[in-house]
């Protein structure tokens, strides 16, 4: 199965401190994402999307055979991406033809996963309750869009996403980035409409098509609370004790910087060297921290 990461430098600059890999703590996060999953599931083909400066930061790096394959980007669609960081990722399951999963660079599986999932399922890493965060029926760009739905509360957080119908996969890929598009036309303002088009609507099209989904994680996550709520029973594991076999790192990445909530940066960048186990790895190319 191919296992896809997707790298962007929207900016296209390597100098801008929103470029991903300008900080050494990302560079070890999505290192140790690939690394761990080829660790656990050998058989797979682990893929990489990404632009030309990004290929080459890494290539100067020598982690590029971290990798099976490296593939360029797709013709980006007309999706503001200051706004709509992560369409990359959706243009790419947009030429998808097989089962895939899609992984965020910050999310890592420190045990064999695959014999967990039901191959005919989707998947994703974890429920969402969204009231009062998400852009709902009334939001004034939502009233615009040309796709008319009845739009519930309830997401799906795709930091992790299996994938095993190629043909659920177009079509989710492609009205996602239609709503980026007309999202983008509108001049919408913030990310929320990010997550609207790629993790609401895939929770809205799962539920129209009757699509069986669980999630790898097995309790909801409160948007407008920030913070863990429920356990539910179609996940593999509960949030509190998940930590040993699966993390995506998402905001959390802010306090391990400012050592902020118990974490430790020092502690964290040990850590993530030591699960790549990659000595030759030289760090100083990196400006931030």
């Amino acid at each position: 199965m191919k296992i896809i990461w997707v790298l962007e430098n929207i900016k296209k600059n390597y100098n801008t401190n929103d470029y991903y890999i300008n900080s050494k703590l990302n560079v070890l996060l999505l290192l140790a994402s690939v690394y761990l999953w080829k660790k656990n599931h050998k058989e797979d083909t682990c893929v990489l999307y990404a632009d030309d400066l990004t290929i080459d930061t890494l290539d100067k790096l020598k982690v590029l055979d971290f990798w099976d394959v490296i593939k360029p980007l797709p013709k980006s669609r007309r999706i503001n991406k200051d706004v709509f960081w992560a369409a990359s990722k959706v243009e790419v399951l947009a030429q998808i033809d097989e089962p895939v999963i899609i992984m965020d660079n910050d999310t890592h599986v420190y045990k064999p996963l695959k014999h967990l999932i039901e191959p005919d399922t989707v998947y994703v890493c974890n429920f969402e309750e969204g009231k009062g965060y998400y852009p709902n029926s009334i939001n004034k760009y939502v009233q615009q869009l040309s796709y008319k739905a009845r739009w519930k509360n309830e997401s799906v957080n795709v930091s992790f996403l299996y994938l095993p119908d190629a043909t659920f996969t177009k079509e989710y890929a492609e009205l996602s980035l239609k709503l980026m598009e007309e999202f983008t036309a509108m001049g919408a303002p913030n990310p929320q409409y990010l997550i609207f088009s790629e993790q609401l609507l895939l929770k809205h099209l799962l539920d129209k098509n009757n699509i069986k989904y669980k999630s790898i994680i097995s309790t909801t996550w409160d948007c407008k609370e920030w913070e863990w709520g429920k356990d539910n029973d179609r996940g593999i594991w509960p949030y509190y004790g998940s930590e040993m076999y699966f993390k995506h790192y998402g905001p959390l990445k802010g306090y391990i910087l400012g050592n902020k909530a118990d974490q430790n940066y020092n502690s964290e960048i040990k850590h993530l060297l030591n699960c790549i186990n990659f000595p030759k790895l030289n760090l100083s190319l990196i400006p931030n921290p």
